[in-house]
């Protein structure tokens, strides 16, 4: 959806890929759901067959090949099926973030990581946007066939293309991170995109395309409020722009150190592994803080009178990011296939990244406003060029040296 066209009140739930594919799907699963003499697993691999998005591809990063300055030795064998008592980083380096490990563990363990690096646990770039420190680590990515098929019941019969998404979140399936990289402490602003890009395409801004949204905001300064209306290209573009100008440039107290000299930031947007290992934060659970939803009720939308609002509001997760299960939805760098995570359930996968071309829907991550979709795990699907009033985005960036 162009802005120029996306004026309706509603979303332009028409343009949604996947749709029909996610009604075949979301009748499958159910009557499976409901059938006690056949396997869940066994009813997503059929349908797999039916669903295989033939052109996106599972690219798995060489960390070998990488200019990148954080980049540690290939990632060590691990066993399949492992417990992560089993796991042991290269002995040269701190401990990784293995989930689950608690809160004080997970500040600990980046902490060591900073000082590993010699690096700052947190930085800032020209355009004051602030980023933490987010160690390598390892984890089971997604959630359980049971909790899925416990979710897809309470998912309304005409959302189909929910139904597909939340399939796509299981099967459970170890995934390995062998850099560490830098993501966003919260969601790129009105005011960031504004700054670099020259323009806001926010549904809830003075310019907005909408009077119903613009009215929402009537009277507020939106210029901390997180850029929505932004399809992944503009994502993308933002990230792009990030690395061509002097708006990506770090400051502050490390840009005067000899060693930020030789390196600079290469900013992208984060993988699909790479955003729930940061949002986990070395929890398991639903949520950074547990498996309860209800202490998250109070950033729904008829507690914010239906509107986004200022980042850095209530509490960060235990690697200094906020927002992560609130707010709006963030665009993320892979492509989606329903079938994906079957490909990795009896083998760890390490640095995971869908590719495919442009256009496959692309994955959003996080938001649980204006719906109660924000757990670790869910996973949402727009086309690239989908824009509306709860779709942002949250940049990271690997360290590079300028001298190779």
């Amino acid at each position: 959806m162009s802005q120029s066209t996306a004026t309706s009140r509603e979303p332009d739930w028409s343009r949604i890929i996947g749709i029909g594919l996610g009604s075949i799907l979301a009748i499958a699963l159910i009557c499976q759901f409901q059938n006690k003499n056949l396997k869940a697993t066994n009813s997503l691999t059929t349908m797999s067959s039916y669903l295989a998005t033939e052109n996106a591809t599972v690219t798995m990063v060489d960390p070998t090949a990488t200019t990148s300055a954080l980049a540690p030795p290939p990632a060590p064998a691990i066993v399949t099926n492992p417990t992560y008592e089993a796991f042991q980083p290269p002995s040269d380096q701190p401990r990784w973030l293995l989930s689950p490990c608690s809160a004080e563990e997970a500040v600990k363990i980046q902490a060591d990581w900073s000082e590993h690096l010699d690096l700052p646990v947190e930085i800032t770039n020209q355009l004051g946007q602030t980023f933490r420190l987010i160690p390598p680590g390892v984890y089971h990515r997604g959630t359980n066939e049971e909790a899925m098929f416990s979710l897809l019941e309470t998912v309304p019969a005409d959302e189909s293309h929910w139904k597909a998404c939340l399939a796509s979140s299981s099967p459970a399936h170890e995934v390995v991170l062998t850099r560490p990289f830098y993501m966003a402490t919260h969601e790129t602003t009105q005011q960031d995109f504004q700054k670099l890009m020259g323009r806001n395409p926010s549904w809830y801004s003075t310019t907005g395309p909408e009077p119903h949204y613009v009215q929402q905001v009537s009277g507020m300064d939106t210029t901390r409020h997180p850029v929505e209306g932004v399809s992944w290209n503009d994502a993308s573009d933002f990230c792009q722009k990030l690395n061509q100008t002097d708006s990506g440039k770090i400051v502050g107290e490390f840009s005067t150190s000899e060693k930020c000299k030789r390196l600079s930031p290469s900013y992208r947007l984060p993988t699909d592994a790479e955003w729930e290992l940061a949002a986990r934060a070395g929890n398991a659970s639903w949520f950074w803080f547990g498996d309860k939803e209800a202490e998250v009720t109070g950033w729904f939308g008829g507690s914010i009178q239906g509107r986004t609002w200022p980042i850095r509001q209530g509490e960060s997760n235990p690697l200094g990011l906020y927002e992560i299960h609130t707010s709006v939805w963030e665009w993320v760098a892979d492509c989606w296939r329903v079938q994906e995570y079957q490909t990795y359930e009896r083998l760890p996968v390490h640095d995971p990244l869908a590719k495919g071309s442009a256009e496959l829907p692309r994955i959003v991550r996080g938001g649980m406003w204006p719906d109660r979709r924000g757990r670790s795990f869910d996973r949402y699907a727009y086309e690239s060029s989908f824009q509306n009033f709860f779709v942002g985005f949250r940049v990271c960036f690997e360290i590079v040296n300028r001298e190779q």
